[in-house]
């Protein structure tokens, strides 16, 4: 029987699976961020195609329905409900993706607001507050708007 300390040398050796990388980790191009967007795109068309194919046979199977015996009809309703869960299915994993790719635009934003701000904070200030009173001007001119008369 091995000794604690013997165990814990060995779990040190074992390597873990890791479920995020640090940005310094990935490099200046992003690497994992692009393989991700990159499956995400993927599993879009791979849905997208399967989407299709449920609506094919969803179809088929409603035009089995008229004019076919008891069995037959039966058979296809239950087609139809398969077809109609499996694309209900598709649409909330395509929901989903569509989220992680917004969430991989927005830290992408961030992650170059970021570096931005590490590497020209005056800069970023600057575009800031050049933001700040265009939106201050927007908002007047409509508080102007609704103050004046008809």
């Amino acid at each position: 029987m091995m000794a604690d300390d013997e165990v814990a040398d060995l779990a040190l050796l074992v390597p873990l699976e890791v479920k995020s990388v640090d940005e310094a980790d990935v490099g200046s191009d992003g690497g994992a961020r692009r393989e991700l967007a990159l499956l995400l795109a993927d599993f879009t068309l791979e849905m997208r195609a399967q989407f299709d194919l449920f609506r094919r046979l969803r179809s088929a199977a409603e035009a089995l329905l008229d004019g076919a015996d008891e069995a037959a009809a039966k058979l296809a309703r239950a087609d139809i409900k398969a077809a109609t869960d499996a694309i209900a299915l598709i649409i909330r994993t395509l929901e989903k993706i569509d989220s992680l790719q917004r969430q991989l635009a927005r830290d992408r934003t961030e992650a170059d607001e970021r570096q931005q701000l590490e590497r020209d904070p005056e800069g970023l200030r600057q575009k800031l507050a050049l933001m700040i009173e265009a939106r201050v001007a927007e908002r007047v001119e409509v508080e102007l708007a609704a103050r004046a008369p008809p």
